[in-house]
């Protein structure tokens, strides 16, 4: 949420004293009361809304009824969210629009989805090349497209796989640990890895970026 709009919530008295928040620029999340720049605010906001009561118990000739539990106390107000609930958000087109996006991008993090659906995509745009340039080669022709495009996708490959070693807190050289015996596995152990809780020494976490978009 930008710090415009967290100011906003605050003069409306949407957003108390003890409530999480996090943007760009923080190491992890705290009470906005305890930040110094929004500190300030709480004396120019208005009163905080009152609680909720819950409904009137319905009676009828079929018996009591039964509430359903009230999800919050307060209207607007943001419950603690754990990262892993917005995982699913990074799909398969998002994953690939980020790889293209980041092409040479070595730093920061990559989640495992962002990861694997590259990988899945790779493998298909490869069977599809190699098809075609059977066709190709069928019709005496040069088969070319394979070759441009593993050429076209190594650097973003290989640039996805040093953020995707980011977020389990190791270096990108550790992609060299494949070159020795049994290396492979101890890479691809690492890959399935999930990430570092929280901002690691290589950046912020990525699934934070989700958490903070589902409170724009």
């Amino acid at each position: 949420m930008p710090v415009a709009e967290i100011a906003r919530h605050i003069r409306s008295g949407t957003i108390r004293r003890d409530t999480l928040i996090w943007y760009a620029g923080m190491q992890d999340w705290r009470p906005v009361g305890q930040v110094d720049e929004f500190a300030s605010l709480f004396a120019q906001a208005g009163p905080p809304r009152p609680p909720v009561a819950p409904p009137p118990p319905q009676f009828s000739r079929a018996g009591p009824m039964q509430m359903a539990p009230v999800a919050g106390a307060y209207p607007g107000r943001v419950a603690p969210v754990q990262a892993g609930q917005f995982e699913h958000r990074m799909g398969f087109g998002k994953a690939i629009a980020t790889c293209f996006r980041k092409y040479v991008d070595f730093t920061g993090r990559a989640r495992r989805k962002e990861y694997w659906f590259w990988h899945l995509f790779w493998w298909l745009a490869l069977i599809a090349a190699i098809a075609v340039d059977g066709f190709i080669a069928a019709m005496r022709g040069p088969p070319l497209l394979t070759v441009l495009l593993v050429l076209g996708l190594f650097l973003p490959t290989l640039a996805g796989t040093v953020r995707r070693l980011h977020d389990t807190d190791h270096s990108g050289w550790m992609m060299l640990v494949s070159l020795i015996p049994l290396g492979g596995i101890v890479l691809l152990v690492f890959m399935c890895q999930r990430g570092t809780t929280g901002p690691n020494r290589f950046g912020p976490d990525p699934l934070g970026s989700d958490v903070a978009a589902a409170f724009d």
